[in-house]
């Protein structure tokens, strides 16, 4: 939806996008001003208040708003290779016994505070030298969502969890849904991008490559990408608007090779790690970005990365005056800074 944006309820758009990136609470509904039109915090806070939208820790164990409908399976996915572990390192107890007293427990909203306590005061040999390991521990076993607020437009508050209701999938249908979803947005890609963007081990998808038709292309290095049949492929010559995309944008992690949306050359900026918001120009990351409030009005700063065609200048100066308008309805003035 980077190419045209498009009028789709918040639920279908981030299913169709896959889960987007929740760490600030701003960035999902970034990343959705980028993709549709007509889109206003409300609508996504709406969304998140019925339940049809869920804020989670799922894919590379980093905070996600995900559809609720696709929830179970990506959580099942995305919870293999701890469960894993977790049957190894604590194969003295019944696991379903656990999951028992823990859905028992959380019968109630409780903090992550609430839930530490509870993990080490009940179950030997849970490690104390870090205050997640204990989280991880309920986390892996149940589906935990945190109860709005959170997820809301610059919620702050320390959250609440609840274990969602939904039955959690067998793990090849997870797979599978989660494959679907990630090729129809970014494909064609290849197996190891697949795996690098849901964190997780290439052969917690192999059963969901056998189930999946699937058609084979090579990119320039002769490495096979794969994509669902039929998906459009647009030449390269498509012209391609500049947008000004959240932190930790999916497009930005959804390939271990992310040479193809970020430069090489930006490498050293780390700029997956910074989670800085950035600007695509021509489809590709060229510049950073950040919001400056002042009086009645705001002031978008841009830091080029690579020289950016001056023909490129007069539409990101536009993008840029509208995700400020977004962010900021109520501004007076928007002034842009930095090109």
């Amino acid at each position: 939806m980077l190419l045209e944006r498009r009028r789709l309820s918040p639920a279908e758009a981030i299913s169709r996008l896959t889960p987007l990136q929740g760490q600030d609470s701003p960035a999902p509904y970034i990343a959705l001003a980028a993709r549709l039109d007509g889109f206003e915090p409300a609508q996504l806070e709406a969304a998140i208040g019925a339940g049809e939208v869920v804020k989670v820790t799922i894919m590379r164990l980093t905070l996600h708003l995900v559809a609720g409908a696709d929830y179970p399976s990506f959580h099942q996915l995305s919870r293999q290779t701890r469960m894993r572990k977790w049957r190894k390192d604590y194969a003295h107890l019944d696991e379903e016994r656990v999951k028992a007293e823990l859905n028992a427990f959380l019968g109630e909203p409780r903090s992550n505070n609430d839930i530490r306590e509870f993990v080490l005061e009940r179950y030997k040999g849970v490690p104390t030298d870090h205050e997640w390991h204990a989280i991880m521990f309920a986390r892996s076993l149940l589906p935990l969502v945190h109860l709005p607020p959170a997820g809301y437009w610059r919620e702050r508050h320390r959250p609440r969890f609840a274990v969602d209701p939904r039955p959690l999938p067998d793990p090849g249908d997870a797979a599978t849904l989660a494959l679907e979803r990630y090729l129809a947005a970014f494909g064609p890609a290849s197996k190891r991008d697949v795996a690098a963007w849901a964190g997780v081990a290439q052969r917690d998808f192999a059963e969901a490559w056998e189930r999946l038709d699937t058609v084979s292309f090579r990119d320039e290095n002769g490495l096979e990408l794969l994509d669902l049949p039929d998906q459009p492929l647009p030449p390269a010559s498509t012209k391609l608007p500049p947008r000004f995309l959240a932190r930790w944008d999916q497009p930005l992690l959804a390939y271990a090779d992310r040479d193809r949306i970020i430069p090489p050359e930006l490498g050293p900026l780390r700029l997956t790690l910074s989670g800085d918001q950035t600007v695509t120009a021509d489809g590709r990351v060229a510049a950073s970005w950040k919001l400056e409030r002042r009086a009645r009005g705001l002031k978008v700063v841009i830091e080029p990365h690579t020289d950016i065609p001056k023909r490129a200048h007069a539409q990101i100066r536009a993008e840029a005056k509208r995700t400020a308008l977004f962010a900021e309805p109520e501004a007076e003035r928007v002034e842009v800074a930095g090109l």
